[in-house]
């Protein structure tokens, strides 16, 4: 079928340009909805990463109490180890002076008394009485058999003297101590 268009030629132009100018505005119109549908898009994303911040930063707030407490309790951990370093050390050095004593004790004869005990590194100078030498040759045979406690042990003095005018015999032993 053939059209034949029965229009004048202006008629046409402007039924042309009508549809153009339809044409472009439906086109901003769609232009302008995308613009609309985008700034509501990236408005909406933007509102939610918000509300995200503010929900970290309450967390870190939260968190940075829980780390303060934390440090805190290293701190505190820190201190009870470096007083149970000094408990254990003392109860260390505590063990040998505890049974020299309690050996020495053990092994005093009764015609014996002690005047004096000193320590020095590993040596022990134990100083007394004794009413009579056989005392003290006694003390020394007990103290030598305390053998991994004491060793070595040497008399360096023994000597009369007077205490309250009775005669006794004054000693000094010297004596290694182990341990």
């Amino acid at each position: 079928m053939i059209r034949v268009n029965l229009l004048p030629r202006v008629s046409r132009k402007a039924a042309a340009g009508g549809m153009r100018s339809m044409l472009v505005g439906v086109v901003a119109l769609l232009v302008l909805a995308g613009l609309g549908y985008g700034w509501w898009s990236v408005y909406g994303h933007a509102r939610t990463l918000e509300g995200r911040i503010v929900s970290m930063q309450a967390e870190l707030k939260r968190l940075e109490v829980v780390a303060n407490k934390v440090d805190k309790f290293k701190a505190d951990k820190k201190t009870l180890e470096e007083r149970i370093k000094v408990i254990n050390s003392l109860l260390i050095s505590q063990r040998v002076p505890v049974h020299l004593l309690q050996a020495l004790n053990d092994e005093l004869p009764d015609e014996v008394w002690l005047n004096s005990i000193a320590k020095t590194g590993t040596r022990l100078v134990i100083r007394g009485y004794s009413f009579t030498d056989f005392g003290i040759a006694n003390l020394m045979t007990r103290l030598g058999r305390t053998a991994p406690l004491l060793q070595e042990v040497e008399l360096v003095v023994s000597e009369q003297a007077e205490v309250q005018k009775v005669p006794v015999k004054k000693f000094e032993i010297l004596c290694r101590v182990t341990g």
